[in-house]
């Protein structure tokens, strides 16, 4: 394997195989998702926020408990794993941008049931709270017995958990019950329907954690069969793509199929669950504050998430395709001013 992947070639045809299976499985998931969403009861939307969301996160996860856990100096581990987080997120907040750019016919915030404008609110709250344990670890140690990370951090998961649970409480409340539709998929066997439900999430878990190994791969200097992309804007977007290509597949597939709701929550979920990897992170960070080992250059991150979550949270009350482009061409020039100016 280290031969094939040593080389720029091997590198390459790696990485489109890895996209490739995460496309196909992605196209394949989504409709598994709108079909889970019948067969349960909580409708696509609910199904994207919370299963989908958990599903294109996982690696990274992996990624970055791989990053806290291996590095031989702590700041360094601390710098990946948030970084790894902060970028995802912001890459997530375009897959809405693009999705408006790229198929206004089907991209209708009007028409949603449920135009998750909550969602968009519950990931600034997530984000608020990140932000006062990252400002907090830089003025002493607030660590909590045997988990080991900071109190604040801890807000995180509790956090999580009360918000999904009122997204589940408000969906059953529902004046408008979802009314299941009678397709092949919801009349499969259980078995056979959730057998490969779990064969498609782990092709998507192990294409993604491929696509961010190959991306890291990608930054390494030519000498060592990389394309050295790391002090570049086309790397930082590279990497950015690499670990967010889930989402970005799941979201498009989701969207060309009719299941908007269904992608903007697979969206918006993923951003939530990604800040819970700060969590899980800093309690593997054994005897260090991670956030504390952080550079504070992750700020830059924080603010640019914060203006593309409300420029989300605009774009998803839109009533007009001209509106909506406006918006989205916003949030893209945005991000490209971002990384010119810090990239």
């Amino acid at each position: 394997m280290e031969q094939i992947i040593g080389t720029q070639t091997g590198l390459v045809l790696a990485f489109m195989a890895a996209a490739a299976l995460v496309v196909l499985a992605g196209i394949r998931l989504s409709v598994y998702g709108d079909a889970l969403g019948d067969r349960t009861g909580l409708g696509s939307g609910l199904i994207g926020l919370v299963f989908l969301a958990g599903v294109t996160s996982l690696p990274e996860v992996v990624v970055s408990l791989t990053s806290v856990i291996q590095a031989t100096d702590p700041a360094t581990g601390a710098d990946l794993a948030t970084g790894n987080m902060l970028g995802s997120n912001v890459f997530n907040l375009l897959i809405l941008a693009f999705m408006a750019l790229l198929f206004p016919r089907y991209f209708k915030p009007r028409e949603m049931k449920n135009p998750h404008t909550d969602s968009a609110v519950y990931g600034l709250i997530m984000l608020g709270i990140f932000s006062i344990a990252f400002l907090l670890a830089r003025y002493g140690k607030l660590a909590v017995p045997v988990l080991g990370c900071s109190w604040p951090v801890l807000a995180l998961p509790v956090a999580y958990t009360i918000m999904l649970l009122r997204e589940h409480r408000q969906h059953q409340a529902s004046t408008e019950l979802h009314t299941p539709e009678e397709t092949e998929l919801t009349q499969l066997p259980a078995a056979r329907f959730y057998g490969v439900l779990a064969l498609l999430c782990g092709l998507i878990i192990l294409g993604g954690i491929g696509l961010s190994f190959l991306g890291g791969r990608m930054s390494l200097p030519p000498e060592q069969g990389g394309f050295g992309l790391e002090a570049s804007l086309i790397g930082t977007l590279f990497l950015a793509i690499s670990t967010s290509l889930p989402e970005l597949v799941i979201s498009f597939s989701s969207i060309r199929l009719g299941f908007l709701e269904m992608s903007v929550g697979n969206v918006l979920g993923s951003n939530m669950f990604n800040l819970l990897i700060i969590f899980i992170a800093d309690t593997a960070l054994r005897g260090h504050s991670m956030l504390r080992q952080a550079s504070a250059k992750h700020w830059i991150s924080v603010a640019t998430i914060l203006a593309l979550t409300l420029l989300s949270g605009a774009l998803l009350r839109t009533k007009t395709k001209a509106a909506s482009s406006v918006i989205a061409a916003i949030m893209v020039g945005l991000y490209v001013a971002v990384m010119m100016l810090f990239g």
